[in-house]
Order: structure tokens, then C-alpha cells, then sequence
């Protein structure tokens, strides 16, 4: 039920979103020629990633529409130059800072600097940790939980009630996203009364290479016959994981992921992955310019702004492939 909820949500934002009107300069509803510029300073996680680039076009796109000027800065997954990126903006005053946290905990301290100088902070894709909750404005990115979720309706699906082997490639020990979405493939194997035995829960860093390289161990750890399913929190991992197991010669490991990009599609094409959950990165980018917006106009957001969500399979890939980033 909860699936094909996930569904419903994700046709119905994408066509809100395709059938939304759009304005051109000059036209019916276009910016007024006045208007100040809506100044972003964006502090990345990591911009080195697909996710990453897909919501930097959807706010390049959409920040047209509300004249927006963004500074992007990239602290290639180190806390403290996360902390010192979110300082210097500070002193550049922006109209919103907008913050994917490396650590969810580290970077309070200077969130709640940017709080206390008067400048709204957002964050985005991967929130702060509990404490720092109230010192931003909202948190616009996908639900985690739910991925994980249909990640797991995927594996209950293919694998029924039998007692399956899963290795889990995670991302950094403590991000929100990781948890989430692991807790979410539990919950799934819960409502369908399964339970599936966890071989090992190995971070990964986000990276296609490390993937590659942990994956690796792992199939030297567990011989053949001996692994079922393989749950990275993450295409890029996924395609590593892949990666090692096609040079290994093993055979029968189901492997998903969680984004969409469009190297997953290919692989779940190819056979080489069994499904992913579909994260439109692309609405993140698209939904932070609106809120940034909606904070310079004195207007009330939800805490949480989210782009949905859905399973992605051989069996339904071609309903979503234009979806792929």
C-alpha cells in the first residue's frame, strides 16, 4: 500500500510540475524589471556527484524565474571547510544560505551563526542533526525513508519469503540520508513480514571507487551461494559494487540503489541491477529557488519540502527513464 502511495505522489508532482506556467521576461507574471537580485550562497556536500550537479541545474534553471544570483561553494565532504564556507558567507549577507551537510552534527555551530546574524538558512538534501532544527527555516530534498522503502518492496518482491543474504554500502556513519534509508528497507521487509538476514553494513564514503573496493572484500568474506542481495545507498556505489561483482565472475547477486542517474538505468537495462528508488534531484534544486524566494517575501514554509519518490525496475524503467539524471 505504502508503494504504490509513493507512486501516486510522484505522478502527481510530476505533472504538477509539467503543467505548471511558466513566464518570460516581458510576459504575463514575469519578474518585474526592479526586482533585486534573490543572492543564494549554496554550500555543497560534495559537488563531485551526480545528485549534486542535477540540483545545480534545477536551481540554475529555475532561479531565471525569480532573478536569482548563486554562489556555489564545494567543500569536497570536509566538515571544516563546510563550517568555514558557511562563515565566509555569512559575511557576503545573501538574501538565504542553503546547506547540504557533510556532518549533521558539525555544522550547527555555523548555521546558528547564520542565524543569529538575521540570515535564513535552508537545508538541502541531507539535513542537520536534531539540535540544529531550530535554527533553520526548512529542509527541501526527498525522503530518505521512503527510498529505502521501495528499495525494500523491490526485494520482497523478487525474493518472497525466502531467507535472502543483503550487504549494505553506505555513506558516511551517522548521515541522516544512510540511516533513513536503510531503517526504510527495514520497515518494508517488516510490513510484509519477511526478514532477511544482514551479512554486513559497510560505509562506502559515497564513492563508486570505495564501493568498488569494499565490494571486493565483501565477495572474498562471502563466497558464491552465499550472497543475495547487495543495498547501496546510492547509485554510484551500486555501479561499484557492480563493477566488482561482474569482474568477479558471481552470478545471482541483486543489486539496488537509490538516485535514478542515468548510468543506473543503463545497468538496470543491462540486467546487471536489479532497481532503484528514484530521487528527482533536479525538484530539490527546483524547490529550493521557490522556497529562497517565498523566505524573501515573509511567506510560511513547511519545515519539510520534498520531491517525491519511486521504485524504478526493468519492469517499469520506460515510465520513468525521462526522469533519469
Amino acid at each position: 500500500m505504502r508503494k504504490q502511495f509513493i507512486l501516486l505522489i510522484a505522478v502527481f508532482a510530476v505533472l504538477l510540475v509539467a503543467c505548471e506556467p511558466r513566464t518570460t521576461p516581458g510576459g504575463a507574471g514575469a519578474i518585474p524589471a526592479d526586482l533585486e537580485p534573490l543572492r543564494i550562497a549554496v554550500i555543497h556536500n560534495n559537488a563531485d556527484h551526480p545528485s549534486i550537479t542535477a540540483i545545480v541545474q534545477g536551481m540554475q534553471e529555475e532561479g531565471r524565474f525569480f532573478n536569482a544570483e548563486i554562489t556555489f561553494f564545494d567543500p569536497a565532504f570536509d566538515p571544516a571547510r563546510q563550517v568555514s564556507m558557511i562563515e565566509d558567507s555569512i559575511v557576503r549577507r545573501p538574501h538565504v544560505i542553503v546547506v547540504n551537510a557533510v556532518d549533521p552534527v558539525a555544522v550547527i555551530p555555523a548555521i546558528r551563526m547564520a542565524y543569529e546574524s538575521g540570515i535564513p538558512v535552508l537545508t538541502q538534501n541531507a539535513n542537520v542533526a536534531r539540535d540544529g532544527l531550530q535554527y533553520i527555516h526548512a529542509f527541501v530534498g526527498s525522503e530518505s525513508i521512503d527510498q529505502g522503502y521501495a528499495v525494500g518492496r523491490m526485494m520482497v518482491e523478487r525474493f518472497g519469503n525466502r531467507n535472502a543474504n543483503v550487504i549494505i554500502l553506505g555513506g558516511f556513519p551517522g548521515q541522516t540520508d544512510y540511516i533513513n534509508r536503510v531503517q526504510g528497507m527495514r520497515d518494508a521487509w517488516a510490513s510484509a513480514g519477511v526478514n532477511y538476514t544482514i551479512l554486513a553494513d559497510q560505509p562506502a564514503d559515497w564513492s563508486q571507487d570505495r564501493a568498488l573496493v569494499v565490494m571486493q572484500d565483501m565477495l572474498t568474506r562471502f563466497p558464491d551461494g552465499t550472497l543475495d542481495i547487495v543495498f547501496a545507498v546510492d547509485d554510484p556505489m551500486a555501479l561499484g559494487a557492480v563493477e566488482a561483482i561482474r569482474a568477479a565472475g558471481r552470478r545471482n547477486i541483486a543489486v539496488y540503489g537509490v538516485n535514478g542517474n542515468i548510468a543506473a538505468f543503463t545497468a538496470i537495462r543491462a540486467g546487471e541491477m536489479a532497481g532503484t528508488a528514484l530521487q528527482m534531484s533536479y525538484l530539490v534544486g527546483v524547490y529550493t529557488i521557490r522556497a529562497a524566494h517565498d523566505i524573501r517575501m515573509g511567506r510560511i514554509l513547511p519545515d519539510n519540502i520534498m520531491a517525491p519518490t519511486a521504485p524504478v525496475t526493468i519492469d517499469n524503467i520506460d515510465q520513468w527513464q525521462a526522469f533519469a539524471w
